[in-house]
C-alpha cells in the first residue's frame, strides 16, 4: 500500500486541472511507500495532442537533484488519463516501470488516483491511501534541520496552510493586525 501526504495528493490534482484536457505528470518521491515529495513537470508532448505525456533528460536530470536535495527514494512516474480510467495503457508499460501512478479523469471533478505494480508484464493494483500532513515534519532544505511546523499546534499550521494556498492561488494574503504591546523604552540599554 502507497500514502500519500494531504498536501501531495493536492498538488496533483490542481495540476491535472490546471492542464485538462491535456496529460500531465510528474516524479513521485517518498519513504517506506509514503509519497512525501512531488515534482510536476511539464508535458513535453504537448503540442502532440491530449493523449501523451513526455519527460525530457533534463526533466530526468532535475527530479534526480529534487530526489538527492530532499532524501527522497524514487517512486515512480504520476501522469493523468484525462478522458479515461486510470488503468495503464500499453504505452504506459512499455517504459518498464515497477510502479504507475496514474489519475484517471473521466469525471473530471472525482478523480481517481491508482497505483500499479508491474510484474513480468502483469499489473497488480497497490492501494493508495491519503492521509494527514500532521506529524510529517518539514525540514528546511538549506540546513537539514526540522522547520517551527513541527512545533506548531493544528490550528496554527492549518492557518499557516491557508495563507500558503491563498498565495500560490493569486490571492493577497491578509494578516492579523496586531495592537503594540506597552513597553517601557527607560528600561532598553545600548550597553552591555
Amino acid at each position: 500500500m502507497f500514502k500519500i501526504t494531504e498536501r501531495q495528493y493536492h498538488i496533483i490534482l490542481k495540476q491535472a486541472q490546471d492542464s485538462f484536457p491535456y496529460e500531465a505528470g510528474g516524479i513521485l518521491g517518498g519513504r517506506e511507500d509514503t509519497i512525501l515529495g512531488v515534482l510536476p513537470i511539464a508535458n513535453k508532448a504537448f503540442e502532440k495532442g491530449t493523449q501523451t505525456f513526455s519527460l525530457g533528460n533534463d526533466d530526468l536530470e532535475r527530479a534526480y537533484h529534487f530526489l538527492v536535495k530532499h532524501k527522497l527514494e524514487y517512486l515512480g512516474v504520476y501522469h493523468t488519463h484525462p478522458k479515461g480510467i486510470p488503468y495503464p495503457s500499453e504505452q504506459d508499460l512499455a517504459h518498464n516501470q515497477k510502479y504507475l501512478f496514474i489519475i484517471g479523469l473521466r469525471d473530471r471533478y472525482n478523480p481517481e488516483l491508482y497505483a500499479w505494480r508491474v510484474e513480468d508484464g502483469r499489473v497488480f493494483r497497490e492501494d493508495v491511501k491519503i492521509i494527514s500532513d500532521l506529524g510529517v515534519t518539514v525540514i528546511d532544505v538549506n540546513t537539514g534541520q526540522p522547520k517551527m511546523s513541527e512545533y506548531l499546534s493544528r490550528e496554527a499550521m492549518t492557518k499557516l496552510g491557508k495563507l500558503i494556498d491563498d498565495w500560490i492561488a493569486g490571492k493577497e494574503p491578509e494578516y492579523p493586525k496586531l495592537e503594540p504591546k506597552n513597553w517601557d523604552a527607560s528600561s532598553f540599554s545600548t550597553f552591555a
